[in-house]
């Protein structure tokens, strides 16, 4: 294998495909990059088994190979390339992966591992979404996911279509979030993502420019563009029918100023005990909220609302309430109950794209 490249093109190519790489120390073999010299097209690929990437990038070559780069060190020594390294020489030589640039060389021996992992097949096109429509999808809702895997369908985003939008959706069991887009290109899908991976993917796609190719093959999910693919296992299970949640009507609306309601959130959680407890109480105009910490002392602080409906004293964890506000646009919060014992419902007054349910707390 020998080729010559823009570094600045090379560097970015590692660094996204990397992403995809296993972060288990047992799996050596699966923290490496693989490097694939076709004509004028360098194909670099990394995979944990259960994300694949692999993006393509034009280049000079000069003789056509393969091998098998240990992957941090690959980073480790592009991330000490200066700006003005503009054009790298690659070659293969007894084993040995060598980087000539005008500084100097670089050489790193190759992995003899024969069996690196292909690219899974990537099945029946479903449609296109540009970066920022599956940013929203993923990034508005994970962060509501099951960190563990006891149950592998509420620790992942379950994105799905129905009528005239894509939703995607996660909880916990203790709170729940939801956000919808149109879905101009007709796709039909239902499947789990694994929240674990949804970092890298965000990091990996956000590197693309142009609309993104979306196709299932089985258990397998597939991004791609003209030089990326980027190949994802989803989980196998049923999500929660968390529609039933949703109440026909609500009995009780309140709009408040977010930032206001933010700053009194945060002064209830210095006086947290064990399941980080706030009381709220919602009356005309107002709303009381309330903490209490044996050992530190408790706060009670109100601002003001506008209340349509019968007033509503509950319990809520003041993190999982906090933790929402990132996600809500502009300045005014809707919240709506139907009953003290049922979820919390939060929503934009801005954008109503977004919902957030939140569980009370019956201790």
């Amino acid at each position: 294998m020998k080729f010559e490249c823009k570094g600045d093109v090379f560097i970015k190519a590692v660094q996204q495909v990397s992403r995809a790489r296993s972060k288990v120390q047992s799996q050596n073999y699966l923290q490496d990059i693989h490097l694939e010299l076709d004509t004028h097209l360098l194909t670099l690929r990394a995979t944990n088994l259960e994300i694949f990437c692999e993006k393509s990038i034009p280049v000079k070559g000069l003789v056509n190979g393969s091998c098998l780069l240990q992957g941090e060190t690959l980073l480790r020594i592009i991330s000490t390339f200066q700006t003005h390294d503009v054009t790298l020489s690659c070659e293969i030589q007894d084993g040995v992966f060598s980087i000539t640039t005008e500084k100097g060389v670089i050489e790193i021996k190759t992995t003899t591992y024969e069996d690196f992992p292909t690219l899974p097949k990537q099945g029946t096109n479903i449609g296109t979404l540009s970066k920022d429509e599956i940013n929203t999808l993923l990034r508005d809702v994970s962060f509501c996911a099951a960190t563990t895997e006891i149950k592998p369908e509420i620790s992942s985003v379950y994105i799905y279509t129905k009528d005239d939008f894509i939703y995607s959706v996660s909880t916990d069991s203790y709170r729940l979030a939801e956000k919808k887009i149109p879905n101009n290109s007709n796709i039909e899908c239902s499947l789990l993502i694994p929240q674990k991976h949804i970092t890298e993917i965000i990091q990996i796609i956000n590197e693309e420019t142009q609309e993104l190719v979306l196709s299932i093959n089985e258990s397998i999910f597939s991004i791609s563009s003209p030089n990326l693919t980027l190949s994802i296992h989803t989980i196998t299970g049923q999500f929660p029918d968390y529609q039933q949640l949703f109440p026909k009507e609500f009995t009780t609306t309140v709009e408040i100023s977010k930032e206001e309601l933010g700053k009194a959130l945060t002064l209830t959680t210095f006086f947290n005990e064990q399941y980080s407890q706030v009381e709220c109480i919602f009356t005309d105009s107002k709303c009381t909220l309330h903490s209490k910490n044996e050992a530190v002392g408790q706060v009670t602080h109100t601002i003001n609302t506008s209340k349509k409906g019968e007033d509503i004293e509950v319990k809520y964890n003041n993190k999982y309430f906090l933790e929402v506000f990132s996600h809500i646009e502009g300045d005014i919060i809707t919240c709506m109950f139907s009953t003290p014992n049922r979820p919390m419902f939060i929503r934009g007054k801005k954008d109503i794209s977004f919902t957030y349910l939140l569980m009370p707390l019956n201790r």
